[in-house]
């Protein structure tokens, strides 16, 4: 198989399709499926003069061109010269020449701006000379996609705060809590990285009842640095947690939602109240152990009701981990474990819920749920001045 590099303006590209001289849809390739946001994002690419990887064409056995790989870039080039898509002077990072033209179709661009448009190289790769099964097979082999996870994509933004989150999984590796022998999973696909963010940003927010998505992780990601409250405070919950994770016999089986409710919980439980119980973790995975078994939880008088507790700790425990619902109760049912089993501090009113559940386990359910929606549970986790 011969392949030809070549670079040729945007201009000219589309010419030829509109002529007809460069077939998008051969009968291998999928249909147009990027949304609009994708192809924004391309024309933005284009307005910044930056890279857009090379359309590889094929010549067929008729002398025809046809497009192997790029059908989706050339689409939206083509239906932008259309003006069918409009620019969006939102994307970041924010560039103030690009902001002005929000909303700008390809034929109302300042004369300036469309000269730079058109004359845009792409880099082009023509196949010839090629036996019947090359092309399809370089075309499999080039859409073989590594779908990126989202703290995988995050990890290309440069940025203060990315930084900040690669030091502390590097420090808490250090320190042996991220260790995949002791929490029951590594840090593939970034997993640790994605944890240590999204704590930092619910440290920031100074709240549970905020949705953090992966939109918002990556607009900090974007932004300024983390504060080094919030720093500090990962830093002292994670040495926490690890101190807790020392004193439990049976191995440890996290995932990345229960990891982060208990390092949420290593950093405001302190700071609310007493020091926390040196085996509360111990204790709690070794009831809630038992309680998956069809067993009663060892040594309280309240065996009923913190089953019950566990169990919706259990529940919300394979939620994902943005659910803010599922987060709070997770939280919840730690703190009403440690106060059922240690006697430590209650919240918002936590012990008249617990009362309720020594008399009635049986209710656990709706009445942890109806506590969540009605309290002011994981409202703030900094500080308690707005205790009552």
């Amino acid at each position: 198989m011969k392949l030809e590099k070549s670079d040729l303006q945007l201009e000219t590209i589309v010419t030829r399709i509109r002529e007809g001289e460069l077939d998008l849809q051969p009968n291998f390739q999928r249909g147009e499926i990027w949304d609009t946001k994708r192809r924004q994002r391309l024309i933005d690419t284009i307005l910044r003069e930056w890279y857009v990887p090379a359309i590889h064409i094929v010549v067929d056995s008729n002398g025809e061109e046809v497009v192997l790989d790029g059908q989706q870039r050339l689409a939206a080039i083509r239906d932008f010269f259309s003006d069918e898509v409009k620019i969006d002077g939102t994307i970041e990072p924010h560039d103030e020449s690009i902001a002005n033209l929000d909303g700008c179709k390809y034929s109302a661009l300042p004369p300036a701006v469309r000269k730079a448009v058109n004359r845009f190289v792409l880099p082009i790769i023509t196949l010839s000379d090629y036996r019947a099964q090359e092309p399809n097979e370089l075309f499999f082999r080039l859409n073989q996609a590594y779908n990126l996870t989202p703290p995988e994509k995050r990890n290309a933004l440069h940025g203060p705060a990315r930084d900040q989150v690669k030091q502390l999984v590097s420090k808490l590796t250090t320190e042996g809590l991220l260790d995949s022998s002791k929490i029951g999973f590594s840090n593939g696909r970034l997993a640790y990285d994605d944890i240590i963010a999204r704590t930092c940003v619910a440290l920031e927010f100074g709240s549970l009842q905020k949705h953090i998505n992966n939109n918002v992780v990556e607009e900090f990601y974007r932004g300024k640095p983390f504060s080094d409250a919030t720093i500090d405070g990962v830093m002292v919950a994670g040495r926490e947690l690890h101190t807790q994770i020392q004193n439990v016999q049976s191995k440890l089986r996290f995932n990345k939602g229960t990891l982060q409710t208990w390092l949420i919980y290593c950093y405001w439980a302190p700071l609310f109240a007493t020091p926390l119980p040196g085996n509360l973790l111990a204790d709690f995975e070794a009831d809630r152990a038992s309680v998956k078994n069809g067993n009663s939880p060892a040594s309280s008088m309240h065996a009923p009701a913190i089953a019950e507790i566990l169990r919706q700790y259990d529940d919300r425990a394979s939620y994902r981990v943005t659910d803010v619902s599922s987060v709070r109760i997770r939280d919840l049912a730690i703190h009403l474990y440690s106060q059922s089993r240690f006697h430590t501090t209650e919240r918002y009113g936590s012990g008249i819920l617990l009362g309720k559940l020594q008399q009635d386990p049986d209710t656990a359910q709706s009445a942890i749920a109806n506590y969540v929606e009605e309290s002011a549970w994981g409202a703030a986790i900094r500080d308690s001045e707005d205790e009552s």
